[in-house]
């Protein structure tokens, strides 16, 4: 009972901090050594008390994203499935918080960005592949990509 109270305090710490997946919770309680059938429980009961849920877990991931640190949805799609976030919680969170609207602005300031630090001596053709490689690697897609590259 000792070690499922440590399990238990330690997983609160835990989302004190922030928010997190059922997944990564797992995670965390293996990497600090608890049995499995106490990180079982742990999870069930945080579960049932709603201190993890992943659609909650998804939302909140997805606002930081948008907000914070911008990415396309392929790239939080990409990181939310490593966080063990199910593939429908994803999408029906992207599809309803990440429109597609949202997405071509957000990729339209970065490539805008990414453009002012470029040297202003580069052939035009040379920025668009800069600054669509910049987009890509941020995980916007190619139409998103093209369509701001037409904009600019």
């Amino acid at each position: 009972m000792e070690n499922k109270n440590q399990a238990l305090k330690f997983a609160i710490k835990l989302l004190s901090i922030r928010k997190r997946s059922v997944f990564e919770m797992k995670i965390r309680l293996k990497r600090k050594e608890f049995e499995g059938n106490i990180i079982d429980e742990v999870v069930k009961e945080l579960t049932e008390y709603k201190y993890l849920n992943d659609a909650e877990f998804a939302e909140a991931y997805i606002n930081d994203r948008i907000n914070f640190n911008p990415r396309g949805s392929f790239l939080i799609k990409k990181e939310l499935r490593e966080k063990g976030v199910a593939e429908n919680i994803v999408d029906q969170k992207i599809k309803a918080l990440f429109p597609e609207e949202k997405e071509m602005e957000l990729a339209k300031r970065a490539a805008e960005k990414k453009i002012e630090s470029l040297n202003k001596d580069l052939e035009k053709n040379k920025i668009y592949q800069k600054v669509g490689s910049y987009l890509q690697a941020k995980g916007y897609s190619g139409y998103i990509i093209r369509e701001v590259l037409d904009d600019i």
